[in-house]
């Protein structure tokens, strides 16, 4: 027992001594970015266990500047908090900071990142990104998505119109997101109270309140391995019924396959993987087997549903909170699309309408800080030195709540992006990135602002949509981690417009 015990006294005091040269070597020869002291291995605890880590690093950037460097166990992160520093790792810098970290939760989801959002970059993840987006963008040519958005809303607004006492938004705005991508990616529409699509949003749901503010499996990998949490084995639990569902799909189209015919996103994927065989291209085609097909539907999908779904959960906030904005949006879409449903043709006049969202998407906090980077060589930010293989997030919270870049930045004002004749400006503040910048923007931005736009007009050409009577609007907000914030749970009533 006394040898057991000499023995892991060495162990840990070899791992010490271990980390601490290595820190000092590294601190020597890289001038580091500022951070406050730390318990080593543990890290700065109250900032990542925290719900509201994005408040806590901006907080910190205060005090030692935008670019921020904390330790999450024996990890060490560097967060940018301004849009200056943001814009030069991201942008001027774009290939040093193109990479992406590897996490144990990660690594499962995506089969080994096998994915596009989270695996590392390389000439496969080149041509992988490239596929699907050529893919998203044959599928949705023409008036496809118009149509399928208009359909999917009437089914949907339908059923808000039948609502006659004050009901939760929420619940039927998420069913109304997770049909739409369900039609894009797998082409069937399903009725309002499909079992499938509601079981889809129940696993989400599941997933994202297990997965919070992160595993600790994240910080300590070998956990999984040796004694893996009760959370970490849900996770994997819910990660097979999900990827599941998507291969069972895959297989389908596989079974009903034909080239000239494109029902949907997957047939989409099939007919570029067949285009490249026919080019003989036997590299390309190692990024379109059929694991990577699955894990780009998985990117679409939940990328797709989460970030809309949550979004048009603030737009409708923010339209019961303000009603005179709602007022005016109405007044444009009366104006501009008259006794039609709004449609694609009408998305360049409708200037107040997507300033909104364009504010909605600032201020309503659905992705506080990102999907993580990594830098793939040495390289500088802000004047400090980021070592190869350091993790880098971007605090996109603290851009869009820059004082420096938005007067009042707690206020929801629409004229931000509007100029002197009310019409949009042409490019957007610097500081507003929702979408991300650089070589990992999100693929899904040109599908989703058109996508969010309309079906926000949708709801407000038919609706005069209010608290209930006598309810003041909810100030607080449901934190889910790592900087995704939600409005706390609301009711709404609607009443058709035109109607006494």
């Amino acid at each position: 027992m006394g040898i057991l015990s000499l023995n892991t006294q060495t162990v840990l005091a070899g791992v010490c001594i271990g980390l601490l040269v290595y820190y000092v070597i590294k601190r020597m020869r890289y001038r580091l970015p500022p951070g406050p002291w730390c318990i080593p291995l543990i890290g700065h605890y109250s900032v990542y266990s925290s719900m509201e880590i994005h408040k806590k690093v901006r907080d910190l950037s205060k005090e030692y500047g935008p670019v921020l460097r904390l330790s999450f166990g024996p990890q060490m992160w560097i967060f940018l908090n301004d849009s200056e520093t943001v814009l030069e790792a991201m942008v001027k810098k774009k290939a040093d900071f193109a990479g992406r970290p590897q996490f144990s939760s990660g690594d499962y989801f995506t089969e080994g990142g096998k994915d596009i959002a989270f695996s590392n970059y390389s000439h496969s993840w080149k041509f992988h990104r490239k596929a699907a987006g050529k893919a998203l963008r044959t599928y949705l040519q023409g008036d496809l998505l118009e149509n399928m958005i208009q359909d999917n809303m009437n089914k949907f607004l339908d059923k808000m119109a039948e609502e006659k006492e004050p009901f939760m938004f929420k619940n039927i705005g998420d069913l109304m997101v997770f049909h739409q991508i369900y039609t894009i990616c797998f082409g069937e529409k399903r009725p309002a109270d499909d079992p499938e699509v509601k079981k889809l949003l129940e696993l989400d749901n599941d997933l994202l309140a297990t997965f919070n503010n992160g595993l600790l499996e994240d910080i300590v990998p070998y956990l999984k391995d040796i004694y893996p949490t009760a959370r970490w084995k849900k996770m994997v639990a819910l990660i097979d019924q999900i990827l599941n569902v998507f291969r069972g799909k895959l297989q389908e189209h596989k079974d009903t396959f034909k080239p000239d015919l494109n029902r949907d996103f997957i047939d989409s994927m099939l007919i570029a993987k067949q285009e490249a065989q026919a080019e003989g291209d036997k590299a390309s085609l190692e990024s379109l087997d059929d694991t990577h097909l699955v894990q780009t539907l998985s990117d679409i999908f939940f990328a797709g549903v989460d970030t809309t779904r949550f979004t048009i959960d603030w737009f409708v906030y923010f339209m019961t909170r303000f009603p005179e904005i709602q007022t005016e949006c109405q007044k444009e879409i009366d104006r501009v699309v008259g006794s039609d449903q709004p449609s694609m043709k009408h998305r360049s006049k409708l200037d107040y309408t997507e300033a909104c969202l364009f504010e909605t998407l600032r201020l309503g906090s659905v992705a506080g800080l990102g999907v993580p980077h990594m830098t793939i060589c040495d390289s500088q930010v802000g004047g400090y030195d980021i070592p190869k293989g350091t993790t880098v997030l971007i605090n996109y919270w603290a851009l869009h709540h820059d004082p420096k870049q938005w007067p009042d930045p707690t206020k929801f004002d629409p004229s931000r992006y509007l100029d002197g004749n009310g019409k949009l400006e042409s490019t957007k503040p610097a500081s507003w990135l929702p979408f991300s910048a650089g070589r990992r923007n999100c693929l899904g931005e040109t599908l989703a602002k058109p996508e969010i736009l309309l079906m926000c007009a949708n709801l407000l050409q038919r609706f005069d949509i209010r608290l209930p009577e006598g309810v003041k609007p909810n100030l607080e907000h449901d934190l889910r981690g790592f900087g995704i914030e939600l409005p706390m749970d609301y009711k709404i009533v609607v009443k058709e417009r035109g109607t006494n």
